[in-house]
C-alpha cells in the first residue's frame, strides 16, 4: 500500500467502476470483489483490508459516479458488520460471491430466530442473496437469506434505474438476529453522502468540459460571465459539503453511536448540495441536459434518494437542539 491509500484505492475503484457499470449487480460484485474493493472495511480474517471509513467513502464515490448497479455502501459495511459472528457470509461478500442489500422501509417481527412481515426499498433486491432489515426491537435487525423458505421478493417502483428497489415479504422465515446496528446505519448515511457527492462532482466536471468546449457567438460558453458565476457557486457548494463530510469521516471512529455534531453537519450539507449541483449541471447543459442519452438525470435520481435518507431538515433540527443544549449548559 502506498503512502496515500485513499488516492490509490480511489484510482483502482474508478477503473473497476468503469467496467462494473456495464454489468449486472452480480457481475459488478464479482468485478469489485476481484479488486478487493468490497473488503476495504472488513478485517483481514475474512479477506478484507481493515481500512478507515474514509477509504470506503472514496470507493463509494467512484462507484456512484459511474452508476454501478450494486449497492456498494451496503456491501462494504455489511462485510464489516458480519465479520465476527458470520465470517462465512462476510467473506462471500468481500469476494463478490453474492449481493447484500439493506431494507430502508418497514420492519420485521422477530421471534425465536424467525421473522415475519414486509420490508421495502432494498436496492438491487431482486439480485441480492442476503438482506439486512430492522426489526420492531430498538436497535435490532436480522440477516435474512433471501433463498430461505417463506421469503418472497417483488420489485418496487423507485428512482434508481440501475438498482431497482425490492419489497421482501417473510412468513416465519429463519433469520439471524443482529444487535446494536446504530453504528452500521450511521456509517451507511455517511457513505451515501459520499456517493451523492461523488456523483455531483462527476456531473460538475462534465459540465465544465461542456461549457469549455461548446462555442456560441464565436466564443466558448465559459467566456460568459453568468455561466462562470454559476459554476463557481456550485464548486463552492461542492467543496463546502466535501469539507463537512471529510470532518465527519475523520471523527467517525470516535463517534460509533452517531451522536456527534459532525455527522449532523455532514448530513445537512451533503443532502442539500448534491442534488442542487446535479440540477445545475443539467441546466448548464442547455436543452441537451434533459435528454435521456446524456444521462445526468440518472445521477440526480440517486442523489435524490440519498438526500431523502440523509434528511437534511431533520439533521438541522437535531443540530439546533444540540447547540441549544450546549449553550444552556
Amino acid at each position: 500500500m502506498s503512502d496515500d491509500p485513499i488516492r490509490e484505492i480511489a484510482e483502482t475503484a474508478t477503473r473497476a467502476a468503469a467496467i462494473a457499470a456495464g454489468l449486472d449487480a452480480a457481475g459488478a460484485a464479482r468485478r469489485l470483489g476481484e479488486d478487493g474493493l468490497l473488503g476495504v472495511l472488513a478485517p483481514e480474517s475474512v479477506g478484507g483490508l481493515g481500512l478507515p471509513l474514509s477509504v470506503a467513502a472514496a470507493v463509494v464515490a467512484a462507484t456512484e459516479a459511474a452508476l454501478v448497479p450494486l449497492p456498494v455502501a451496503e456491501a462494504v459495511l455489511a462485510a464489516r458488520l458480519l465479520a465476527e459472528r458470520h465470517p462465512e457470509v462476510a467473506a462471500a461478500i468481500v469476494a463478490g460471491e453474492g449481493v447484500v442489500t439493506v431494507a430502508t422501509a418497514g420492519a420485521f417481527t422477530d421471534e425465536d430466530g424467525r421473522c415475519s412481515g414486509t420490508v421495502g426499498r432494498a436496492p438491487a433486491g431482486l439480485a441480492a442473496r442476503w438482506l439486512i432489515a430492522r426489526t420492531g426491537n430498538a436497535g435490532a435487525a436480522v440477516l435474512l437469506d433471501l433463498r430461505a423458505e417463506g421469503v418472497t421478493i417483488e420489485e418496487e417502483r423507485g428512482l434508481d434505474l440501475e438498482r431497482p428497489p425490492a419489497r421482501i415479504v417473510a412468513r416465519d422465515a429463519v433469520a439471524t438476529p443482529l444487535h446494536d446496528i446504530a453504528g452500521f446505519e450511521a456509517d451507511l448515511l455517511l457513505l451515501r453522502a459520499a456517493g451523492a457527492l461523488g456523483a455531483a462532482e462527476h456531473c460538475l466536471d462534465r459540465t465544465i468540459g461542456h461549457v469549455s468546449n461548446r462555442r456560441q457567438f464565436g466564443k466558448p460558453l465559459v467566456a460568459f460571465q453568468g455561466l462562470r458565476f454559476e459554476l463557481a457557486r456550485q464548486k463552492l457548494s461542492l467543496e463546502g459539503a466535501r469539507a463537512a463530510l471529510a470532518h465527519a469521516l475523520s471523527l467517525a471512529g470516535q463517534d460509533p453511536r452517531a451522536e456527534g455534531i459532525a455527522r449532523l453537519v455532514a448530513r445537512s450539507a451533503c443532502g442539500d448540495a448534491a442534488p442542487a449541483i446535479i440540477e445545475a449541471a443539467i441546466q448548464l447543459h442547455g436543452g441537451m441536459g434533459f435528454t435521456w442519452d446524456l444521462g445526468l438525470h440518472r445521477q440526480l435520481r440517486r442523489a435524490r434518494e440519498a438526500a431523502a435518507a440523509l434528511d437534511a431538515v431533520a439533521a438541522r433540527a437535531a443540530l439546533a437542539e444540540r447547540l441549544e443544549q450546549a449553550w444552556a449548559a
